[in-house]
């Protein structure tokens, strides 16, 4: 066994983040360490890293107790990190980055660029990236930077790396070469500790799961001998069926909200046609691409259809801006709410209020600071917020927390209708959960929802009826409970069997399931 952790604990002020820990990981094997927010996941992984020291308890590397000082003291050690968070010099060239602090020099301490300019090239050809040693990172993109942090930690030729969500900004086709490099590394004898929340690529990658909640350790298993299921009961506390609410059946008399008749966008979307009634929780599936984001921008204004039209409330006209979306009462929870839904460096007082400044003036005209603080203290505690207060910047939140300041910003707006263009994405299974309930929440006070969600499980389990499009139109129709998901991914592969290409490039969480000996005809 490489590393122990024994009986650890580590608080922050009153908060206990880790309580009494004692796992072990074997050496050579890829090991995960999930759990939600705030689980301790990342907190363990720190002291590991020499970030944080432990309170209490021993870490053991190799059969020897050791206290590890600092992140210096943990890489002297044979231990790197890569984090969630990036950390590079964007002024600086890529291979200035890999060997930053380890800078390699010539006779009278001039950096010898062409060692390292070459050892930068060798490692990212074991990586089959193409990239420019020598281009600076700021003129790469998220994904490029965080293939050069891997790489960093690669060259380091550590005997443990530990990933702390090291594909957070990789696509489908970037995580399986990342997944393909790991293994490799494993068959060498490397340990590796994967920290993530998305639980189909831990199956996908790791040799055993531990589980941690609320800071304690609940138990490690075999992935050959658990299920996803089994890990979010033991994440959680309960069943992951549990966390969809019980919807009430939608009256076939309730006042239609909303009616879209022949939309079309361009020449790749449309005609498409359909109704959402007050209440309803409305879904859409569909591969990238397929219609579904164009669909959703003409609706909040932000496109402009080429046909069709749309009636809200008995009237004719869709918003011709977001301005006036939001004055009609449309509200947009967006795909992406680092560069779409939120100002990061902005706090959670300020990003709640944002839509909703010219209700919250004085007589003068001016901010009520009052007013402003009242409303996010009202959505931080009805949205529960992990947070100690409405002055922290949302870019110190985690992405769960994070994504319910977004709720909070078009909540405050009072909307009638509400677009969730994938709201759960990047949150852990809790923070999942708590949205599920609020989406059925806002549907039983009378919001119309339109909701669509890159796991099909979540779609199919939320929403009251699915609509499922292929090449810019609806092609199929499901009420709640009359499909599953192997029947909508048929449908959003144009009723063929799908490609399991196509759909993990829409669908990265998506695991073509296997095909059981038995009745596998239905």
């Amino acid at each position: 066994m490489i590393i122990r952790f024994d009986r650890i604990e580590k608080r922050f002020g009153g908060v206990t983040a880790v309580d009494d820990v004692s796992f072990g990981i074997e050496r050579g094997e890829i090991h995960a360490v999930v759990g939600e927010n705030g689980a301790g996941k990342s907190t363990i992984m720190k002291m590991l890293a020499g970030v944080y020291q432990p309170d209490r308890g021993t870490i053991v590397l190799d059969g020897e107790p050791v206290s590890i000082s600092d992140p210096l003291h943990a890489r002297r050690l044979g231990v790197s990190i890569v984090f969630q968070e990036l950390n590079l010099f964007p002024h600086l060239s890529v291979a200035a980055n890999i060997f930053a602090n380890r800078e390699q020099t010539i006779a009278g301490g001039l950096l010898n660029e062409r060692t390292m300019v070459a050892a930068t090239r060798r490692v990212l050809g074991e990586m089959a990236i193409d990239l420019d040693p020598r281009a600076k990172v700021s003129t790469l993109s998220v994904a490029e930077r965080q293939l050069v942090e891997i790489a960093r930690t690669l060259e380091q030729e550590s005997d443990i790396i530990i990933m702390d969500e090291p594909n957070s900004a990789l696509s489908a086709s970037e995580s399986e070469r990342l997944f393909e490099i790991l293994r490799r590394l494993r068959d060498r004898g490397l340990t590796v500790v994967y920290v993530s929340h998305r639980l189909e690529e831990v199956f996908a990658i790791c040799d055993r799961i531990s589980v941690l909640r609320d800071g304690q350790y609940q138990g490690t298993w075999r992935t050959a001998e658990t299920s996803i299921p089994d890990i979010i009961a033991a994440m959680i506390g309960r069943r992951l069926e549990e966390t969809f609410p019980q919807r009430p059946v939608i009256a076939d008399d309730a006042p239609a909200r909303l009616e879209v008749t022949g939309l079309s966008v361009g020449s790749a979307v449309g005609p498409v046609d359909f109704q959402i009634r007050e209440g309803e929780i409305l879904g859409f599936a569909g591969l990238e691409g397929s219609g579904v984001d164009e669909v959703f921008h003409v609706l909040f204004g932000i496109g402009k259809p080429t046909g069709g039209d749309v009636v809200y409330r008995g009237r004719a006209g869709r918003p011709a801006s977001p301005f006036q979306a939001i004055k009609q009462g449309w509200g947009l929870i967006p795909a992406n709410r680092r560069d779409e839904g939120l100002m990061l460096e902005w706090t959670i007082r300020q990003n709640a209020s944002l839509c909703v400044l010219d209700k919250l003036l004085d007589k003068l005209g001016l901010i009520d600071r009052g007013k402003e603080r009242g409303l996010s203290n009202e959505y931080v505690r009805k949205l529960n917020v992990a947070t100690d207060s409405i002055d922290k910047r949302v870019v110190n939140l985690s992405g769960g927390n994070q994504q319910k300041v977004v709720l909070a910003k078009w909540l405050a707006t009072g909307p009638e209708i509400l677009i969730l263009n994938d709201p759960t994405r990047g949150v852990d299974v809790g923070a999942k959960a708590e949205i599920y309930a609020l989406c059925d929440q806002l549907a039983r006070e009378g919001l119309a929802l339109l909701f669509t969600s890159s796991e099909i499980e979540e779609t199919l389990g939320v929403c009251d009826r699915v609509l499922v499009f292929h090449k810019g139109r609806i092609i199929r129709e499901f009420a709640r409970g009359d499909a599953t998901k192997a029947d909508v991914m048929h449908w959003v592969a144009g009723g063929v069997v799908p490609a399991v290409e196509a759909v993990e490039a829409s669908f990265p969480d998506f695991v073509e399931p296997a095909v059981p000996e038995e009745d596998s005809v239905r």
